[in-house]
């Protein structure tokens, strides 16, 4: 179905606008031309009249064109200069069989969109199967973790829970092994080598970590850094994790 629309107004364009939280807005010629080549279903495929010229060609299957005014653009776009085409699909709903996977890489109240984009790519990469975030962690689809993530947030399965508590008991209730990250050692860190499949690894929030309440009930694997440096950051901690990870166990 095409639509042109060029009012800011429109009530097509308040219903989506207002419905943003539940989808995911893929901007820009060369993202929405990845994401057109794929045997997805889009939404709704917004362009100007000029990018209507020189669409990209289209695998996917979509259910509305939009051809849209510069001003619907504008409303419609987060960045700061609009681009000529934006892809808009429904949000991936999955739900992680923990037991199932060989290992689930966990995430607690990561507050910074770029850093969980940046998760996203390192698990496609190193072919993670599957991402749980928990407690007040930015939302998957929020434009600055699409920004960083591109095509990989809808390469690798993820699902969110409420608290890190409710993904613990998940997790003990399936009987998966638990196993923390840091950048100080307590007792005797566990070693990769060491780790017991399937297992669930959990990250902390930028800023504080995980809390101290769970070093004493879950063995903690710590990547080897020179004292003068406190911390990595948690998407750096992470891609590393999984490299290592695939290096000695594969998947």
């Amino acid at each position: 179905m095409k639509i042109e629309i060029t009012s800011r107004t429109n009530l097509r364009l308040q219903a989506l606008l207002k419905n943003r939280e539940k989808l995911i807005f893929f901007e820009g010629e060369k993202l929405v031309g990845d994401i057109l080549s794929r045997a997805l279903t889009v939404s709704t495929l917004i362009f100007s009249p000029e990018m209507e010229r020189r669409l990209p060609e289209i695998s996917a299957t979509v259910v509305e064109h939009w051809r849209v005014s510069r001003p619907v653009l504008e409303k419609i776009s987060e960045l700061k200069t609009p681009p000529e085409i934006i892809a808009v699909l429904e949000m991936p709903v999955w739900e992680i069989d923990l037991k199932g996977q060989k290992i689930v890489f966990a995430f607690d109240s990561v507050q910074d969109p770029a850093n969980l984009g940046v998760v996203f790519r390192c698990a496609a990469a190193f072919g993670v199967s599957a991402l749980v975030m928990a407690g007040a962690s930015v939302r998957t689809n929020h434009p600055k973790v699409v920004r960083a993530a591109q095509t990989a947030i809808l390469d690798v399965p993820f699902q969110v829970f409420p608290s890190l508590e409710e993904l613990l008991a998940r997790a003990q209730a399936q009987k998966v092994h638990v196993y923390l990250t840091g950048s100080h050692a307590t007792g005797k860190p566990l070693t990769v080598a060491g780790m017991k499949f399937p297992c669930l690894v959990f990250f902390g929030n930028e800023g504080q970590g995980l809390a101290q309440g769970l070093l004493a009930r879950f063995p903690l694997i710590r990547l080897e850094q020179a004292e003068s440096i406190d911390s990595l950051n948690v998407a750096v901690s992470a891609c590393i994790l999984m490299h290592e990870v695939k290096r000695v166990h594969g998947w």
